[in-house]
């Protein structure tokens, strides 16, 4: 409404037209010498008539804007309450990922929805991009990048893991091998995965095979296929590869811990900054 969004002007402006026509009244009986008194009484009562019309308009007005503010504030301090659980659970996930990252993990074998692989969307998440606009383009393109990045690594375990014949009973330790090759191409440790295997490898006897069931025994599996990620040779082409992607996680990763940190701060924040659907302008 434009008299709540212009209030202070139209309150002046009553004024100066309350003034005017107190003056104008003064100077018409000025005009008129024998109706002097007569006219400065009218000119009086006109003015305090006008100006309680004016004071009670204004009043009004002036109570109906402090209605509007306080619904605006509560309705702001709301949506930005909402908004800083959203953000600490962002800042939350984003540390998550700076750690994935580091340990080389891949995310889409985590869901078929690559994105929520990375990312769990929320409702409100359009929302940061209105009220936390550079924030919202650096975790976006971020996002965009560790994609790139997961498509990148999903490639380089395909090569690796179709290059790699196992028997049949190095073959259920494939999971576990594909990406401990990738990480030694890359000069890294092999991950938590395998090396549980090969310290499980190593604390137990080997009894061969059953004697009575004939089927091959977990311990002798689990040897082969510490023995194939010992001998496993990398190209130079593989080893270029899980090089460049080992640093693109690692940058990835500053990248993640750097988003985190902001979306932290920007969760402490005790202004909300632009509007929404949710949040009026104030």
């Amino acid at each position: 409404m434009w008299a709540i969004e212009h209030l202070p002007l139209l309150t002046i402006l009553f004024a100066v037209a309350t003034v005017a026509i107190a003056s104008g009244g003064f100077y018409l009986s000025t005009m008129f010498p024998g109706h002097r008194a007569a006219g400065q009484v009218l000119t009086v009562t006109i003015v305090i008539a006008i100006a309680m019309i004016f004071s009670v308009s204004l009043g009004q007005l002036w109570g109906a804007k402090r209605d509007r503010d306080q619904r605006v504030w509560t309705a702001r301090s709301q949506h930005q309450e909402r908004l800083r659980v959203l953000l600490r659970g962002e800042s939350a996930s984003l540390k998550d990922i700076a750690h994935a990252l580091r340990e080389g993990r891949y995310f889409t074998l985590v869901t078929d929805d690559a994105r929520k692989a990375v990312w769990q969307d929320d409702a409100l998440t359009a929302d940061v991009e209105r009220h936390f606009p550079e924030y919202f383009r650096e975790r976006e393109e971020l996002i965009r990048q560790v994609l790139q990045y997961d498509s990148e690594l999903g490639r380089i375990r395909q090569i690796v893991s179709a290059a790699l014949q196992l028997g049949e009973q190095t073959e259920p330790y494939r999971s576990e091998l594909v990406p401990a090759l990738v990480n030694k191409c890359a000069g890294a440790s092999p991950g938590a995965s395998f090396v549980r295997l090969a310290n499980g490898s190593s604390r137990l006897g080997s009894a061969g095979r059953d004697a009575d069931s004939g089927r091959a025994d977990p311990v002798v599996a689990t040897r082969d296929a510490v023995r194939t990620y010992q001998e496993y040779r990398c190209t130079a082409d593989l080893t270029r590869m899980c090089l460049s992607v080992r640093e693109r996680a690692a940058d990835l990763a500053d990248a993640a811990s750097l988003a985190s940190e902001a979306a932290r701060r920007y969760a402490e924040e005790t202004e909300l900054h632009g509007s929404c659907t949710y949040a009026p302008a104030q």
